[in-house]
């Protein structure tokens, strides 16, 4: 009778459990389920729980436990009397939305116990407020962390403050974090703040923020010491503090390793350094590039320390430091030379003479080395491996918004495979802000110290819809900053939606170098600022068949395709409203607001309106300078025209002024040396074609004429 109440009693808990899971019984061959926000937030609830397995098994939103109005608030998992010992598979999917609010030990675990595991799990858009030991993913942790990843916000008031961990002593393996914390005590970093365990093949590209006054801060660790050990690993965020302030590490303590690493991170603060703030370790094979500032104590590579640093450098053009305590101080060229790393020993695919692990690889001239193993991870994307034989595929808004999260991509290949919708990243309603790619913090210049996009990508004929951004930086629009090597082609931005207050702001591009072909834009672009355009912002680089019918309004320097162009645009055409404010100044054109360089074989069909005197023009606003301006003659070299009678404008700065009917008829074009279908006169590339009296001239990829 009492076995048989023993098994009773066993049986009712276990079918207790799976009743508040989506199946299971926690065993490793069995784990429980979870498919929902309520059964995510029932292991929290349960420490009986905190032992067994669980597995993940979709995308889980879990704004409806915020703790606001009736929501319940979050159970966080494990505590300080109690850890989680066992173990949680996200199987790839997502947490997103996780609201905390705490004191010590936040995050979604409290503590995890070694031994436990948390693997293949996205914690995104989470939002932590804690004292002492918080994380995005843990506040504490002994377990192995695989393949984990966190993006958000983390405010403290405590010490240990990590993206992913607070505290770490246990492994942790190809994960990352792009969380800015905001930290309010010693050992904060990108992805663990207080490291004695081994973090490998990870990186982070957050902002830590400690309003320089507490120490020990990192990109990617605040302090590694007792025996921790970091390699192959990056961080490419921004790092403030008051002292012991790296790129990389805040410092590196005795009997500790960074090894295999690298940092471009920006770093201010005293006793600072590119990669490591105070090394009173070991560095081996490493390298920074990031801009270092401060007070006293301030190095290239690493700010102080008499610690062992060998076969490792800094650029000392980007960091502004020709001093460091460790490692050697290289010009930017010398720094791009494999034969620089090759000298030093360093393992690089293709060679064997250092090694056959192949950890790093390197375009000779263009970039600086990076790690292999990215590689070969599959990343937030829908397939490939981001080369130009294997881009990555593009398939979901997710995926989209993913590119501009991973600076260390910006140099990839990217393809899109479906027409996508952003509305789910407008910033509205609790939703997320869309990651601009390769934004750029800072005004005029500040491109020389970001990190550009420098990649290709290859919009397949699709289209992004309902792309909002709506933001106070400069250089506003999908990318941020485009560098001379990067290409955007065959894409369509539809129904844009962009308010800045800024320059260089555009739809596509707000500041290009690069190659941007058979691209489009329509939707609204706006800005109180100057130098907008419907589809680029400020060219310096190629806009080539590309069109725009974006309405597009700025205070100066505003045109219906590019705002200020120094460098060439070609075969292009715009038919946006264009409105410039600013009285007296209001530079404004149908297709560019101010030229300085070349536009060729283009036109402009939109109206365009400005102050009287201001640079107003059909076509062109303002030429060359301020002696410019006026009406298109018989000297004009663009082969360009605009609609006197569409735009309201008699006059441009370049450019000639025809009729509608004149502008909807093809020999207005061919005469010009307009490259059309059906005529080999003036060429075979067959760029243009027209519907005779019935339409202006289309693009011939762009399918029927318009």
């Amino acid at each position: 009778m009492r076995t048989l109440l023993l098994t009773l009693i066993t049986s009712l808990l276990v079918v207790s459990a799976q009743a508040q899971y989506g199946g299971g019984t926690g065993e490793p061959n069995d784990p429980y389920l979870i498919y929902t926000g309520a059964q995510m937030n029932a292991v929290g609830a349960d420490p009986n729980d905190w032992g067994r397995q669980f597995r993940l098994m979709a995308d889980i939103d879990l704004s409806g436990f915020d703790g606001k109005g009736r929501n319940p608030a979050f159970n966080v998992i494990g505590n300080s009397a109690r850890r989680f010992t066992g173990v949680f598979d996200g199987s790839g999917h997502t947490l997103s939305h996780l609201t905390i609010v705490s004191g010590d030990y936040a995050g979604l675990f409290g503590r995890l116990a070694a031994g436990a595991q948390v693997r293949d799990l996205g914690i995104v858009d989470v939002n932590v407020s804690g004292g002492h030991y918080v994380g995005g993913l843990a506040g504490e942790s002994g377990a192995d962390l695989i393949r984990c990843h966190t993006t958000g916000v983390l405010h403290t008031h405590g010490w240990r403050s990590g993206g992913l961990i607070g505290s770490n002593s246990g492994a942790v393996l190809r994960c990352y974090s792009s969380v800015t914390v905001n930290a309010g005590g010693h050992y904060a970093a990108g992805l663990a703040g207080y490291n004695t365990g081994t973090i490998s093949q990870c990186y982070a590209t957050g902002t830590i923020n400690t309003g320089g006054y507490f120490n020990y801060v990192g990109g990617l660790v605040g302090y590694n010491t007792t025996g921790g050990a970091v390699t192959q690993s990056y961080a490419t965020g921004t790092a403030k503090g008051a002292s012991y302030v790296g790129g990389l590490a805040g410092r590196n303590a005795a009997a500790c390793t960074v090894t295999d690493c690298y940092s471009t991170s920006t770093v201010n603060g005293g006793e600072a350094g590119g990669l490591v703030g105070n090394n009173g370790g070991r560095i081996t094979r490493c390298y920074s590039t990031g801009l270092v500032g401060g007070p006293l104590l301030i190095g290239g590579l690493v700010g102080s320390g008499t610690g062992l640093v060998t076969q490792s450098f800094w650029d000392t053009k980007t960091s502004r430091r020709s001093q460091s305590a460790g490692g050697t101080g290289l010009a930017t060229a010398d720094m791009r030379k494999a034969a620089t790393y090759l000298e030093a020993g360093w393992d690089f695919v293709g060679e064997t003479a250092n090694g056959t692990a192949d950890l790093w690889s390197i375009r000779e001239g263009q970039d600086y080395p990076r790690l292999v193993w990215p590689e070969v991870v599959v990343g937030p994307y829908g397939g490939g491996r981001g080369t130009a034989d294997d881009p990555y595929q593009i398939w979901t808004a997710e995926q989209m918004n993913a590119i501009g999260a991973n600076s260390r991509d910006w140099n990839k290949h990217f393809k899109l495979m479906a027409d996508i919708d952003m509305s789910p990243f407008d910033g509205k309603n609790g939703r997320p802000k869309f990651n601009l790619i390769a934004p750029v913090a800072g005004g005029m210049g500040a491109y020389y110290f970001s990190t550009p996009f420098v990649g290709v990508l290859d919009g397949n004929g699709h289209t992004l819809s309902h792309l909002t951004i709506a933001g106070g930086a400069y250089y506003q629009a999908l990318f941020g900053f485009l560098e001379a090597t990067a290409t955007v082609k065959d894409l369509g931005v539809v129904d844009v939606n962009v308010s800045a207050s800024v320059n260089y702001v555009g739809a596509l591009v707000g500041y290009n170098f690069g190659l941007v072909t058979r691209c489009y834009s329509t939707g609204t672009v706006a800005s109180t600022g100057i130098q907008v355009g419907g589809l680029v912002g400020y060219n310096r680089g190629k806009v080539v068949q590309c069109r725009s019918a974006a309405m597009v309004r700025s205070s100066s320097v505003v045109g219906g395709l590019v705002g200020e162009n120094w460098g060439t645009v070609t075969a292009c055409y715009a038919t946006g409203t264009v409105t410039a404010g600013n009285s007296g100044m209001g530079q404004a054109g149908g297709l560019v607001g101010g030229n300085f360089m070349t536009i060729t074989q283009c036109y402009s069909t939109g109206a365009v309106r400005g102050p009287a005197g201001g640079g107003v023009g059909g076509l062109v606003g303002l030429r060359g300078g301020l002696g410019g301006r006026g009406g298109g003659d018989n000297t004009d070299q663009t082969q360009s025209f605009w609609d006197v009678q569409t735009s309201g404008q008699a006059t441009s700065a370049e450019g000639t002024g025809k009729t509608t009917v004149e502008m909807q008829t093809a020999a207005t074009f061919l005469g010009a040396g307009w490259d059309f279908v059906g005529e080999t006169g003036n060429g075979t590339d067959d760029l243009w074609q027209i519907d005779e009296g019935k339409s202006y001239p289309g693009l011939r990829w762009e399918g029927a004429a318009k």
